[in-house]
């Protein structure tokens, strides 16, 4: 571990520790301010929805992406999040533009600056459309609206092409799979989409071993 990795983990430990406490202040304002809280039965329950619906991705998202995100990236991500949805795209676009593969220190580099700018972007585009976006996206034809449900594949199918034609025999191989599997695992077995998720990302890792394993 360098001297860079060891810095972004004191920072980013101290800054995500920070992120953890400050989402618990709203919620004692409410107590303290106006002796509101739910009972401790539905905050448990509550727990529990949440972990069914996303506690597998706890692990399987920072373990995918680590490679991509590097460790100032990765704490930079989950402290802002969204990191499927648009950090990854734009470490992508990063890495690309540079020249510089994931997994490598400048593609770490590379990975921070694209989150750190994502962020700020984001930040900037949320709060201009909490203001605005409602009222422009109320006045918008129905049919226009109804594209906004094909924006999560389009931007995956988008990140999916510019990593596969990096690796055209894995990504080619791994879809095929990953896309067989999901049908049979869904169609038959009625397996829920996380796992589903969970068995596309095996797939992929084995693929891409076994790929690369032959190259040598």
């Amino acid at each position: 571990m360098n001297a860079f990795e060891k810095k972004s983990i004191r920072i980013g430990v101290t800054f995500l520790s920070c992120g953890i406490i400050a989402n618990f202040i709203p919620a004692l304002y409410v107590y303290f301010a106006y002796g509101i809280i739910p009972p401790l039965s539905d905050l448990l329950k509550i727990w529990g929805v949440a972990l069914a619906g996303f506690g597998i991705t706890y692990v399987v998202q920072p373990t995918a992406f680590y490679t991509m995100m590097g460790v100032a990236g990765s704490y930079i991500g989950w402290l802002s999040g969204n990191c499927a949805d648009i950090r990854i795209p734009a470490i992508t676009m990063a890495q690309k533009a540079s020249g510089y593969e994931a997994a490598t220190p400048e593609g770490d580099v590379m990975a921070t600056i694209g989150v750190a700018v994502s962020t700020f972007v984001s930040i900037f585009i949320i709060s201009t459309f909490t203001y605005l976006g409602g009222e422009v996206i109320n006045n918008l034809p129905p049919f226009i609206k109804a594209g906004f449900r094909y924006l999560m594949p389009s931007l995956f199918g988008a990140v999916y092409m510019q990593l596969c034609l990096k690796h055209l025999k894995s990504g080619f191989i791994t879809i095929v799979l990953a896309a067989g599997a999901a049908f049979l695992l869904k169609s038959f077995l009625h397996v829920h989409i996380i796992w589903l998720s969970l068995v596309c990302i095996a797939i992929g890792i084995v693929v891409t071993r076994m790929v690369e394993y032959k190259k040598q």
